[in-house]
């Protein structure tokens, strides 16, 4: 060891410095190897599958559905979605990572699903599409694919439309919206993956390289913004439906245009203003928060984010007028959104 330090000492200088960088990058290199394994966590973790009255035999398009509930109920709103996406032909496996489902709502959702699946909460959606993916029998035979959760109310507007212009012609990979925090990415509360899609390498690699991580941090930077990264470095096109650039221009025009901006209220005029003072800079926006009227008034956009609702992170002004909004372009039945609102909400009215 002496002969060691006695030979560092010796090396000119501008060898020592890197080897100095070198030292502390491995430092905290295994830091933080050391900081994420105290995160990972090893399985199996499914506790339970049911089959329900539907089958994957020969299914073409499968639709895994991410639940989670303390109280392990589900909830009118998201029995309604999955009637919805049974309407437009996908088949479902239903995976909840409630600690146990109300048993008063299995028989419901045996009626509509192929599978039901219980399972630890233990890698966040991520975690539990992998498995819910894992369980398709005949994976490569299908033509779609289909990753929800039940981060959002609705659909508003029928589906039908919406997934028909997701052409596997125009994208292999498709996002009901995308995002450009950190890389650009489809935001991942619903993507659809297409026949060319599922059967790539890139996409067998992306799902077994998916560790059971309790970092939520981790799991959006490695895992919702590397899934679009993944696909796309396998030269797998990704595009949303509502992307964020046509959204933007859709709602400055529908504005600037029609001088509407001097119709409205002070307090909505000066929101507005200050929206096109950020998109002018580039900066991105989450269009299901900043954008969500408009979205759905103008633009047929089928859901309202629960986390708008529930906490207004943004501090968006003006949103206890969603239920105006929502009547006035479909006949969704609010009263759904309302009872889980009831039933969630803590110090705040929307």
């Amino acid at each position: 060891m002496f002969r060691m330090l006695t030979a560092l000492i010796r090396l000119p200088l501008y060898l020592r410095v890197p080897l100095r960088v070198f030292s502390t990058w491995l430092r905290l290199g295994f830091a933080q190897f050391m900081y994420l394994a105290s995160f990972v966590r090893t399985g199996p973790f499914v506790r339970r599958v049911r089959t329900g009255s539907r089958s994957l035999n020969g299914a073409r398009d499968v639709c895994v559905v991410v639940h989670f509930d303390r109280g392990g109920r589900v909830h009118d709103f998201l029995m309604y979605y999955l009637y919805q996406l049974h309407a437009i032909g996908f088949e479902i496996v239903f995976v909840s990572n409630a600690e146990a489902l109300d048993e008063s709502d299995v028989g419901r959702l045996e009626e509509i699903s192929a599978l039901i699946v219980e399972r630890r909460n233990v890698g966040y959606d991520f975690g539990a599409w992998k498995d819910g993916i894992d369980l398709i029998p005949d994976l490569e035979a299908l033509d779609r694919l289909l990753l929800v959760n039940d981060s959002v109310y609705g659909p508003i507007h029928h589906l039908g439309p919406t997934i028909d212009r997701m052409n596997p012609e125009d994208a292999d990979v498709w996002g009901m919206t995308d995002s450009w925090d950190f890389n650009f990415h489809l935001q991942s509360y619903f993507m659809l993956f297409h026949a060319a899609a599922i059967r790539s390498d890139a996409f067998a690699r992306f799902w077994k390289s998916v560790r059971y991580v309790q970092s939520k941090t981790f799991v959006i930077r490695r895992y919702e913004v590397g899934v679009s990264r993944a696909m796309m470095r396998g030269r797998m096109r990704c595009r949303a439906a509502f992307a964020y650039r046509d959204c933007a221009r859709h709602l400055v025009r529908a504005v600037v245009e029609s001088d509407a901006i001097d119709k409205l209220d002070p307090v909505r005029q000066a929101f507005v203003r200050q929206l096109y003072k950020t998109i002018d800079a580039g900066v991105p926006l989450n269009v299901t928060h900043f954008f969500w009227d408009h979205l759905i008034a103008k633009m047929g956009f089928p859901f309202i984010k629960r986390e708008l609702l529930q906490k207004n992170p943004a501090r968006i002004p003006l949103l206890n007028y969603w239920e105006t909004v929502v009547e006035a372009n479909s006949d969704y039945d609010t009263n759904m959104i309302l009872e889980h609102l009831e039933l969630t909400l803590k110090n705040r009215t929307v």
